[in-house]
């Protein structure tokens, strides 16, 4: 027997659209704002003062008494006393040569004496008074500052989009049945070519 039904199953044809779910965060950006201020530094310095007071060494020299003008002409007097003296020694000792009372090394021997005897008397018997002042040094060294002010935004701006899902049918389900076969008359002898 042939087939006399032809049936056909159409499904049904969904689509789905998800849209996610976000959460959106308007903050603004933090600023900052530099400021600085220079630091510095101050030197202050106070060079050495020494005084020296030769009072007490001249003193001892016998010179603590005079002034520069009596001192010169005193010191010039002793200067030709000094010369008529070397004067003096020369001929003493030249005529001790020559009456043979002394010898060349003995007149070296006495000179060498007599040098080191007159240096002595010029040397001061009392140092200088010596003493100083001053001699500080004083730094006023002040860092630089650096201020950094921030500008943050008091709250965060939070929105939310909820998300969704859409559901779109774009074709119902269905089931189509079709005939194939002859048609089917009724009665039977109503059919066209009807044999008995």
């Amino acid at each position: 027997m042939d087939q006399l039904l032809n049936i056909t199953s159409v499904p049904i044809n969904v689509e789905i659209n998800v849209t996610r779910a976000e959460l959106k965060l308007d903050t603004p950006a933090p600023t900052v704002q530099i400021s600085k201020s220079p630091g510095g530094m101050q030197i202050t310095a106070e060079p050495i003062k020494i005084n020296i007071d030769n009072t007490a060494a001249r003193e001892s020299l016998g010179y603590g008494h005079k002034n520069i003008d009596t001192f010169a002409k005193d010191e010039a007097q002793k200067g030709m006393k000094v010369a008529y003296q070397a004067v003096a020694n020369i001929v003493n000792e030249g005529n001790a040569l020559c009456n043979f009372e002394a010898t060349p090394s003995s007149i070296a021997t006495a000179k060498a004496t007599r040098t080191m005897e007159t240096i002595m008397d010029f040397l001061p018997k009392e140092g200088p008074d010596i003493s100083w002042s001053g001699n500080t040094l004083s730094i006023n060294y002040q860092a630089s500052e650096l201020n950094m002010d921030w500008n943050t935004a008091p709250e965060a701006k939070l929105e939310f989009v909820p998300g969704t899902v859409e559901f779109i049918v774009n074709q119902r389900p269905k089931l189509e049945i079709e005939y194939v076969g002859e048609p089917i008359y009724f009665p039977r002898s109503a059919a066209p070519g009807y044999e008995e």
